[in-house]
């Protein structure tokens, strides 16, 4: 006997956020629009699409940044951000800063492995590191210890009238519990379990 239906919690929708390269003004425009209307229609949460260069959202982490000044309940997330493009540190930031602006409606999901046609980027990407380049399950724990409070530097304190701390900043508490992770395997999801991750 089949089971009772449960109804749904939550309902979401993905953009993909296509521009013309002429006027890609209009197209980012356009994204936004839909996740306010998005919001007034009810849905719980938008998901960005996230592409290098082609002709969608290149930097979902500006977009999201953008969208939660024009909505104030809707949750924001990426479907995903491929980590080998990143820097786990920098996006740590930018992200707990978004985080912090939309009051902690961010919903980042991120993958691994090495950008997409990597040999013929690499050079812009990676000039000096590109066959050093860790593009592993490592690259994804990094960043999950970077968000989650763990130390980045070994150094903080006063140096002049400079203030230092040892960590990213803004920390966003909570915002290691919204991290997802995006996989298409067995091993992926349970690596996303074990590190406390949602999975896509």
């Amino acid at each position: 006997m089949p089971s009772s239906p449960r109804p749904l919690r939550k309902l979401g929708f993905l953009t993909i956020g296509l521009f013309d390269e002429a006027d890609p003004r209009r197209g980012h425009e356009s994204t936004l629009e839909i996740i306010e209307l998005g919001e007034r229609l009810g849905f719980d949460s938008a998901w960005l699409r996230h592409r290098h260069l082609q002709y969608g959202i290149s930097s979902p982490v500006a977009v999201m940044a953008a969208a939660s000044q024009r909505t104030s309940r809707i949750e924001l997330g990426t479907a995903v951000i491929p980590l080998g493009w990143e820097n786990p540190l920098r996006l740590a930031e930018d992200l707990a800063t978004v985080d912090i602006l939309s009051g902690g409606r961010i919903n980042p999901g991120v993958s691994v492995g090495p950008p997409m046609h990597f040999d013929e980027v690499k050079g812009a990407l990676y000039p000096d590191t590109a066959d050093t380049e860790d593009f592993s399950y490592e690259r994804v724990r990094r960043l999950l210890d970077f968000v989650r409070g763990k130390p980045a530097s070994d150094f903080s304190g006063v140096q002049g009238f400079e203030v230092f701390s040892d960590r990213v900043q803004p920390h966003s508490p909570g915002l290691g519990r919204r991290l997802w992770y995006g996989g298409g395997s067995l091993s992926s999801a349970r690596w996303a379990g074990e590190h406390g991750m949602n999975f896509l």
